[in-house]
């Protein structure tokens, strides 16, 4: 039985090129798996055969080298299988019914690059598989063929995209284990907001979402709004910076006809559009002392008058609050008022900047790439080491946004399948004087030790003194973390507060505790 194998030579250098992308499946791998080993799914072998004793005979050969393997006697039922399952190698007749196997391995390049194809044939012609392995396939094999070779040609394609199959299915890991209502992590602190979020949105609590601009604080009040009861309802968020205060009145209250010069019609407001659903209010710090006396109203009373009207309405909502700046100084200067703050302040979720949640900086890459329509058409896989060097040095001020900012330019200038150079801000001469006279004024040990203590008691302030927690957020054991927490005279209980029990639900009354001990709200 004599066998033809033509290899492709250009598939020869996929790997090298995935391989110039960060390693991806490291990260997570050494959260979920003690070993820190990347240990991939068995491939999924996708037979696509109109005869069936061929389809047959590639099961039995799959099957037993341990493979798991699909069959599908059509193009058409190929491509469907590919939508719906995770394939990882195809080996395809080119005769077949319908659709033949030259425009599915096509398909197949166009919408799945890197997924590795082998084409099989029972007509020797060298034009045909010119012409598959110029579309993509990495081998061309003549029927009848020895098992063997083909064994050995499956093994060769895999193993080139060892580095496309870690990708995708991390990418699936990833949605599986890291994601939560479109949000992205594997650290321990925002693990528990995640947890947070699952316990508010089981209530009609108000929410307080505080954190630095660019931090997804939108995403959070989504989050909680769709995995409550009011999901079906309207979500309906007010931006107070956004809206001068000459107008802000008429819109969160609406108006009656009327009510003011150039008042022709009546209108309903923000709050009122709420109505069985979540109101967002981003941005309270920009609220004047007058409106919070005002909404404070709103919230105790769940009732709304219109401009100009004389009755007021019942409001059935859930409130959830953001602000960009610690509210609780807000109130020590007297730019808050304390009754408004409280009223608010009942669930208080805390998001911690990028700066401090590096190890997820290249999750979140990954998936804006996977997911932004520019990187999809320009069919860019990834990011060099040498860019994700230069955004793990970086301190991101402008937080997720102004990752997502810096990326869709790379993706738009970008002339490859990896990016290779990105535009970053430049950082100040002041802010290498700062370094350098900190790094001057005392010894690399004495230096070392005051820059461990500070990142340890941010971390003790931001688990609320766990010591268990923390030392995973560390990556060391519980008793070196508390043989440091002794050298640098850290005291774990000023850092602790009261756990959130799963079982506070109910009216807006109750209160849960604090995410963040270092601002209750912040």
């Amino acid at each position: 039985m004599s066998t033809a194998v033509i290899r492709n030579p250009a598939q020869a250098g996929m790997d090298h090129e995935v391989a110039d992308l960060y390693p991806l499946a490291a990260a997570p791998n050494q959260n979920a798996n003690p070993t820190n080993e990347t240990k991939l799914p068995i491939p999924n072998v996708l037979v696509v055969d109109d005869d069936p004793v061929v389809r047959g005979q590639l099961e039995r050969l799959y099957v037993q080298s341990g493979y798991s393997v699909t069959t599908v006697s059509s193009a058409e039922d190929g491509i469907r299988r590919l939508e719906d399952q995770d394939i990882d190698f195809v080996i395809t007749d080119i005769k077949l019914p319908g659709m033949d196997g030259v425009q599915l391995i096509s398909d197949i390049h166009q919408k799945y690059p890197g997924l590795p194809v082998v084409a099989i044939t029972g007509y020797p012609d060298i034009q045909t598989a010119v012409e598959v392995l110029k579309l993509g396939a990495c081998d061309f094999v003549m029927k009848p063929f020895d098992l063997a070779a083909v064994l050995e040609s499956t093994r060769a394609a895999l193993s080139k995209a060892k580095g496309y199959m870690e990708i995708r299915h991390l990418r699936r890991w990833l949605k599986d284990r890291f994601q939560f209502s479109g949000m992205l992590s594997q650290t321990p602190e925002m693990h528990r907001v995640f947890e947070i979020i699952h316990m508010a949105a089981q209530t009609d609590m108000t929410v307080l979402v505080q954190g630095e601009t660019g931090t997804g604080k939108e995403l959070v009040a989504n989050a909680i709004h769709f995995q409550s009861d009011r999901r079906a309802g309207p979500f309906v968020a007010i931006n107070f910076a956004g809206i001068p205060e000459s107008l802000l009145e008429s819109e969160l209250f609406g108006y009656d006809k009327g009510a003011f010069t150039g008042a022709n019609e009546s209108r309903q407001g923000k709050i009122a559009m709420a109505h069985r659903g979540t109101l967002f209010l981003d941005e309270i710090e920009s609220m004047s002392l007058a409106m919070q006396g005002k909404m404070l109203r709103v919230l105790e009373d769940r009732q709304v008058r219109r401009l100009g009207g004389s009755q007021s309405v019942h409001i059935d909502m859930r409130v959830i609050a953001a602000s960009n700046i610690s509210l609780k100084n807000m109130v020590s200067a007297g730019t808050m008022r304390s009754d408004f703050y409280y009223r608010i302040n009942v669930v208080p979720i805390h998001l911690i900047p990028l700066r401090e949640r590096f190890i997820d900086i290249p999750l979140l890459v990954q998936n804006f790439l996977h997911n932004h329509p520019v990187a999809k058409s320009k069919n860019i896989v990834g990011i060099s080491n040498r860019v994700l060097a230069r955004f793990m040095d970086y301190s991101w001020p402008g937080n997720i946004r102004e990752l997502q900012n810096v990326l869709e330019c790379a993706f738009l200038l970008a002339v490859g399948r990896i990016i290779e150079d990105v535009k970053l801000p430049e950082i100040s001469h002041d802010h290498d004087r700062e370094k350098s006279e900190i790094a001057s004024s005392a010894s690399l040990r004495q230096w070392l030790r005051e820059k461990e203590r500070v990142y340890l008691s941010q971390k003790l302030e931001n688990l609320g003194g766990n010591v268990r927690l923390t030392a995973k957020s560390c990556r060391i054991g519980v008793r070196t973390l508390s043989r440091k927490i002794q050298l640098h005279g850290l005291d774990k209980k000023i850092f602790k507060e009261p756990t959130v029990s799963s079982n506070q639900t109910g009216s807006n009354s109750g209160q849960l505790a604090p995410y963040s001990p270092k601002d209750s709200c912040s």
